[in-house]
């Protein structure tokens, strides 16, 4: 079991390119390596184009100046091509990222690995997919990821690792009576819109109407009137998941569906286990790879269908102790399995170990080739 504890050998300098706001994945992995005794210089791609202009303009504006914007950003993550301390690069995702800059890196010898923790890469654009072949190691969150054929004819190597939660992030917070009236509800999702994701809280708005859902998120704007009214027309962001959470009767477990270029969809998110480590009750959508880390109806509760989650929620707000008691225990759980990203992290660098052992392996074994070659 991978733990926070820094060991006596000097950490690794990482080159680690991702987001560093609050309540971020990229954020939460970085702590977790800086955790396990690790340096990180950060190149963040969100300094460089702004993520979250919303008016008309401004979005007119940031299309045009895009391609300034990549350039800048690959320029900047250039700069530390002739840095020899480096050991690695880590790449969250990889937006904005250009295959060229990789090979740069990858022509000075140093292993670059990637962190993916979403369903598909299509409709990232091209440059995400053409520089899937560079990295020496394709790290993956989704373990279908690992049986699908095109993918791993595109991948040097891929390994499976996990979503976590941020332990100063997915916390239990004390917030006052005005926060809590503000954010409390009956049910709380927060994610971006599919149309999955609309039709199943659609099932449970038209069905429970006396219920107040808030959904948190990007996209919803594209969802029918009465899903449009449940929205808070934003994100939620920083210490406000952890509250939204932790003050939501129920918060749904919603997966993402299958892309247009990947067969399967979510099986766990990151929701599986932040929301629990907040202290939140969780409703999930039911899957096998769920129960590997949480058991159904004592630390989560689970649905199958829109009509098994109009059910499910319908049970668990008239048995308000019952859901008290597996939110409990899911945090429990997920503090006592450490389901931080301190495993990931922990993957990651091992990895990077032993390709460096098969490469002093290697070597040895050619210069021992090379010196018979030279005797005979």
């Amino acid at each position: 079991m991978a733990t926070n504890a820094i060991s006596d050998k000097p950490g690794k300098l990482i080159l680690y390119l991702g987001a560093d706001w609050w309540g971020s994945d990229a954020r939460a992995l970085a702590v977790a390596l800086r955790q396990q005794g690790h340096s990180l210089i950060e190149v963040e791609y969100e300094d460089y184009l702004p993520p979250y202009w919303s008016s008309f303009p401004l979005k007119v504006l940031r299309r045009l100046i895009r391609p300034l914007c990549v350039a800048n950003y690959n320029e900047a993550v250039r700069r530390h091509l002739d840095n020899p301390a480096i050991d690695f690069m880590l790449v969250f995702k990889g937006m904005m990222l250009q295959p060229a800059t990789l090979a740069a890196f990858q022509s000075r010898k140093i292993p670059i690995y990637c962190f993916y923790p979403d369903v598909g890469f299509a409709s990232f654009g091209s440059d995400l997919v053409n520089c899937l072949p560079i990295y020496d190691c394709f790290f993956t969150t989704k373990e279908f990821h690992l049986r699908d054929n095109k993918l791993k004819a595109q991948v040097r190597d891929m390994q499976l690792v996990r979503h976590g939660f941020d332990l100063e992030v997915h916390r239990s917070v004390r917030v006052g009576e005005v926060v809590k009236k503000y954010y409390a509800c009956d049910i709380s999702f927060v994610g971006c819109w599919s149309p999955k994701k609309e039709r199943l809280v659609a099932a449970v708005v038209k069905n429970l109407p006396d219920c107040m859902v808030k959904l948190w998120g990007p996209g919803w704007n594209n969802a029918g009137e009465a899903m449009r009214r449940c929205w808070a027309g934003r994100g939620a962001f920083g210490d406000e998941l952890a509250i939204i959470y932790q003050v939501s009767k129920i918060n749904l477990g919603l997966l993402s569906e299958a892309a247009t270029d990947m067969a399967s969809g979510d099986q766990t998110t990151v929701r599986t286990w932040q929301i629990p480590a907040s202290g939140g009750f969780l409703l999930h959508e039911a899957t096998a790879e769920l129960e590997q880390f949480l058991t159904t109806g004592k630390e989560v509760a689970t649905f199958t269908d829109s009509a098994d989650l109009v059910t499910q929620v319908a049970y668990y707000l008239a048995h308000p102790e019952e859901r008290i008691g597996i939110a409990a225990a899911g945090q429990q759980r997920c503090v006592a399995g450490q389901y931080t990203y301190a495993a990931a992290a922990g993957t990651v660098c091992a990895y990077h170990e032993s390709r460096k052992l098969k490469t002093v392996f290697a070597t040895d074994a050619q210069m021992n080739t090379d010196c018979k070659l030279k005797t005979v």
